[in-house]
């Protein structure tokens, strides 16, 4: 990126799919999960967007690395532009190795164009197997630091007192 470039991060939140409004290209009103001490349950809830909205000065690629525990024996590639999954290149991997990622499960290459406010989506598929703890980073191809980070925790959420 050069110097004049600018690029930030103007938001980030996870979407149930069934939520999502394609036409807005957003979620539904009070669907949405933000901010920090997320549950989820992966049997109420069968996949989630990851949606960002960057500002950018000229067209960005921007990745969505979907993370979950400490080391992953096989990462997956989604590539946008191609809109195929795939094995990593030798490079992705040193991509991930550069920025100290562990647990990456899928990087989701996205491409933004130059924009106020250019929305981003990925999205991951839930299941009871999955549970535990998540983040969802979002990087630009330079940067070896998150522009952004989610976190959450998948799994039944607790019963309290029954009313």
């Amino acid at each position: 990126m050069t110097a004049d470039a600018v690029l930030h991060l103007v938001s980030m939140k996870l979407c149930p799919t069934n939520d999502y409004d394609s036409a807005a290209k957003e979620c539904a009103p009070a669907k949405s999960f933000e901010g920090n001490a997320i549950q989820i349950d992966p049997s109420k809830i069968g996949s989630l967007l990851f949606l960002t909205t960057v500002k950018t000065s000229k067209d960005e690629e921007i990745y969505h690395v979907w993370i979950f525990g400490k080391s992953s024996s096989k990462v997956m590639v989604y590539d946008s532009m191609t809109r195929m999954l795939r094995e990593p290149e030798a490079s992705e991997l040193a991509w991930l190795k550069e920025r100290n990622i562990d647990g990456a499960q899928v990087i989701v290459k996205l491409t933004a164009s130059a924009s106020e406010a250019y929305r981003l989506r990925s999205s991951k598929t839930l299941t009871p197997r999955m549970a535990g703890s998540w983040k969802v980073q979002v990087y630009d191809a330079t940067r070896t630091k998150p522009l952004g980070e989610m976190a959450f925790t998948l799994g039944a959420a607790d019963k309290g007192p029954i009313d």
